[in-house]
């Protein structure tokens, strides 16, 4: 699907049939709706295959794999997420942050390397180790939603089994969580 004005009223009026959207459908909506799709117009052959990523978008929570959870299970990582949260919880406007290069600022002060600092807010927030840029990402979950998935990671890690990583990976080798480095 594209973003254009006939992809985004296909969209519109989907979304006011499965009950998630108003009609009419305020600005803010609609503007939602531009940024889901040029999210993930690429994915969409069909309207009706919008209809699990809106979901997934508008749920309080998402699912972590164990292993990746297990990958998050550090006080480095889960610092860091801590700051993303009070980072986030500082803006006024989720769209055009420049993610790409503050997150990895961010990780810098915990030891993370840039890779893992994106790849650890990703699977916080979504889940998933891909997808869309998280600079479309944000605004789309929004502030309520991200501090909701960022609080509720950290509680797995803090009031879960600790911070104490699993020894051995499911093949039998030791297995590492994300640690920042210390600096030299």
């Amino acid at each position: 699907m594209n973003a254009d004005d006939a992809g985004i009223a296909e969209l519109e009026r989907a979304m006011q049939a499965w009950g998630v959207l108003e009609t009419p459908a305020p600005d803010a909506a609609l503007r939602w709706i531009a940024v889901f799709l040029e999210a993930y117009g690429e994915r969409l052959e069909r309207v009706d295959d919008a209809r699990p990523l809106v979901a997934g978008l508008r749920a309080e929570a998402c699912m972590i794999p164990a292993l990746e959870l297990e990958r998050l299970r550090s006080r480095d990582v889960l610092f860091y997420l801590d700051s993303v949260s009070q980072y986030v919880d500082a803006q006024p406007e989720l769209r055009g942050l420049p993610l790409a290069t503050d997150l990895p600022i961010i990780g810098q002060e915990f030891g993370l390397r840039a890779s893992d600092a994106v790849d650890s807010v990703r699977m916080a927030i979504t889940g998933e180790k891909a997808g869309p840029p998280l600079e479309l990402l944000f605004p789309l979950l929004g502030h309520d939603r991200i501090m909701m998935r960022i609080g509720a990671v950290n509680s797995k890690l803090l009031h879960g089994r600790g911070l104490e990583p699993i020894a051995r990976g499911p093949d039998g080798k030791p297995f590492e969580p994300i640690r920042g480095e210390k600096p030299l």
